[in-house]
């Protein structure tokens, strides 16, 4: 059995001055080389009456690339967030999408036109050097692991992050804290014969998840919740027994290896 490590992500901040599954189906194999990242917004409390926050997109680069190429953006609509609301525990989303396996060093906040603060009942704008041409540049350390999701918590300290200057301006300068977890883990199992044709069941209590091998006899299974499941091998070729393992352990951030599995012939 083996086991990827997943990641942690530093907490680090730089300013850029420059440029539970229940009943899915994957497809055969699945090895698409690619892990989902959800990106969460929270605060900490501020005395403004609103902290409006545009948010373009957001982008992480892979540490094995140069500083041009390498950039995946996350993908979600451009939105407009009150820091504020996501206080006292709530938090929001602001970008969720799939990216290449790999390990990422650098993310970028893209914010756009409309951010403001609310003091006092009034809107004042709140300036953001570089912020929408080359981003909010957050240094982070995320290793993504194929086929499992993590989830990357940018906690704002918008009381420490606006700064008044003399003429009544606010400006952006933001203090910015990043936690990374994994929340889902990997599963695969390689079954022998290949020309079996088997669907493959990961069980846990009421809740299943189902696949097919492809043409090697391999299958393997994204963001199952970590837990205990059994595994149950049903042959579409008759001339084979169905087989069930038993106490087969998925952990969050890792992908575990099962097999070969050698089905017996009835």
């Amino acid at each position: 059995m083996k086991r990827q490590l997943g990641w942690f992500a530093a907490i680090a901040l730089l300013w850029a001055f420059g440029g539970c599954q229940k009943g899915d189906s994957t497809g055969p194999g699945d090895a698409s080389g690619n892990g989902t990242l959800v990106i969460r917004l929270i605060d900490a409390p501020a005395a403004y009456d609103a902290v409006n926050i545009a948010v373009d997109s957001v982008s992480v680069h892979v540490d094995s690339a140069d500083s041009i190429g390498g950039w995946h953006t996350i993908s979600r609509s451009p939105a407009t967030y009150d820091l504020l609301q996501y206080t006292g525990g709530r938090d929001t989303i602001i970008a969720e999408g799939d990216i290449p396996a790999g390990y990422y060093s650098q993310l970028r906040l893209y914010l756009g036109a409309g951010s403001n603060v609310v003091v006092d009942g009034v809107a004042h704008d709140l300036i953001i050097p570089s912020g929408s041409q080359s981003g909010l540049k957050l240094n982070i350390q995320a290793t993504i692991t194929e086929g499992v999701k993590y989830v990357l918590v940018l906690d704002f300290d918008a009381s420490r992050s606006i700064v008044v200057t003399g003429n009544e301006r606010y400006q952006l300068k933001p203090v910015i804290k990043t936690v990374a977890t994994a929340i889902s883990g990997g599963l695969t199992v390689a079954v022998v014969p290949a020309n079996a044709n088997p669907t493959i069941w990961a069980i846990a209590g009421t809740d299943s998840s189902s696949t097919i091998a492809d043409t090697t006899g391999l299958f393997r299974f994204k963001y199952l919740v970590p837990t205990v499941y059994s595994v149950k091998i049903v042959p579409g070729n008759p001339m084979y027994r169905e087989t069930t393992l038993t106490s087969v352990n998925v952990f969050a951030g890792l992908d575990t290896e099962v097999g070969p599995i050698v089905l017996q012939p009835k």
